[in-house]
């Protein structure tokens, strides 16, 4: 019994640990790569995800957007009117998808539409919490492509909600376990 509990407590001083870790990251991320990529992509689901890529495109970071994970239920000139782009930008820059549920999906169904355009570089943009998650699916995704993390939202303390960050750094710990496996299992094809 005594095992079991010293096991849980390392688990969880190490977990611990990582959630510290993960907050440290979020309070001194900053945005600072005014490149140009060939495309921007989106992914649904947080506040002023929209308004921010939409502002994106209208400064030339990138020739196309791409919105990822759109609700079935949302036609495309409900999105076009949240994006509140010109006519000739919508017509020509903007495509979606609304297969996605979920952050892996967001990176799969985004590949599909990367590898069918030639895109080389990317501007991803999600809220700054949901960020290191996505960052690790898209990678394991598209390691070939240049990736752009471009977080929507600040560091507030005051503004945090704790417990959803505890979540979403559980879930970023899955993505990388994941991950980690993936490459294992192909590094394990590969030398046989």
């Amino acid at each position: 019994m005594r095992l079991i509990i010293y096991t849980v407590a390392f688990f969880f001083f190490i977990w611990l640990g990582g959630y510290f870790w993960y907050i440290n990251g979020l309070s001194v991320t900053r945005i600072d790569q005014p490149q140009k990529t060939d495309a921007i992509v989106v992914l649904t689901g947080g506040q002023n995800r929209l308004e921010v890529a939409s502002t994106l495109l209208k400064n030339d970071f990138a020739e196309k957007l791409y919105v990822s994970g759109v609700d079935e239920k949302v036609t495309r000139n409900e999105l076009l009117g949240l994006l509140a782009l010109s006519q000739e930008l919508s017509d020509c820059c903007v495509e979606s998808g609304s297969e996605a549920i979920d952050t892996v999906g967001n990176a799969i169904e985004t590949l599909n539409w990367v590898q069918q355009n030639n895109i080389e570089s990317l501007r991803v943009v999600t809220s700054l919490e949901h960020m290191p998650r996505a960052m690790v699916e898209f990678r394991r995704f598209m390691p070939e492509v240049k990736l752009i993390e471009h977080p929507v939202g600040t560091w507030r303390p005051e503004n945090i909600n704790y417990f959803n960050l505890s979540q979403e750094y559980s879930k970023y710990i899955i993505s990388l376990l994941r991950a980690r496996a993936s490459d294992q299992f192909y590094s394990d094809i590969s030398e046989s």
